[in-house]
């Protein structure tokens, strides 16, 4: 009895060493590794562009972009590209992939024929393809409600068929809209958006570069939504605005993080 006894304490010692042992291999593979400062810096680094990559944003008053995270301090534009598609599309995005840079493109269906397949291109290359109406009617002028809603619903119904979903983005030829206008938008679904700084490159000055850059810097501040066209000088001198934005410390707001 006194055998049984002495193995089963001995058992018992066993299992207990066993269960210290193996507690204390467990709390020795989770203690903090000894990470060189460099190696923490960096990934500090990553951690903070990973949250600022996350970061949402929100129109105010249509024509201002503004972070949700009021802690976020960056300096912001958003470029918006008007009246395509065209045949100089695929150039202005190669210019935006050069700078690292997202825009809207907000597009008239009416020159989707002429320019066939930019459309699905400029959604493939990661931009945002907006609404600008079918034939850049200025709706405010037209009281006819039926043509209204034909010149913003085919626009959209092109736009979906080719790039395989509606627009979230509308602009209104002109910046000319009202109530009713913006009313219909916002049910079909739409952020409408107006702008806040432009080139201003509807102008023949604008094909000299320091006037197109200096029309856009001028009343330039965080938040500014800035519009442009597809003209040839616009193209031509778009390369230098964008050098000149980021030499200003600002960065490109992508539009997929737009919330409504």
């Amino acid at each position: 009895m006194k055998l049984k006894n002495k193995k089963l304490y001995l058992i018992i010692l066993t299992f207990i060493f066993v269960v210290i042992v193996t507690y204390a291999f467990l709390v020795t593979k989770i203690e903090a590794p000894n990470v060189p400062p460099e190696i923490l810096a960096q990934q500090k680094i990553e951690e903070q562009n990973k949250v600022a990559n996350e970061e949402t944003y929100t129109i105010i008053n249509r024509s201002t972009i503004a972070p949700t995270n009021i802690l976020n301090k960056n300096k912001i534009v958003l470029l918006t590209i008007d009246d395509g598609p065209s045949s100089r599309t695929i150039q202005i995005i190669d210019i935006l992939k050069k700078h690292n840079a997202k825009a809207i493109f907000f597009i008239n269906g009416m020159h989707d024929s002429a320019n066939i397949g930019v459309i699905e291109q400029t959604a493939k290359e990661g931009f945002a393809v907006g609404n600008h109406t079918w034939d850049h009617l200025n709706l405010k002028k037209e009281k006819d409600v039926t043509i209204i809603e034909k010149e913003i619903n085919k626009n959209g119904e092109l736009i979906n068929k080719l790039t395989g979903a509606f627009p979230r983005f509308f602009r209104a030829p002109y910046g000319e809209s009202n109530t009713y206008i913006r009313k219909l938008v916002k049910d079909s679904g739409m952020i409408f958006m107006d702008w806040s700084g432009a080139a201003k490159d509807w102008e023949k000055s604008t094909v000299e570069k320091d006037i197109f850059i200096s029309n856009v810097t001028s009343n330039l501040h965080s938040g500014s939504i800035i519009l442009i066209h597809e003209h040839p000088w616009s193209v031509a001198n778009l390369d230098a605005l964008l050098t000149t934005l980021e030499s200003d410390g600002y960065t490109y707001v992508d539009p997929k993080n737009i919330i409504e």
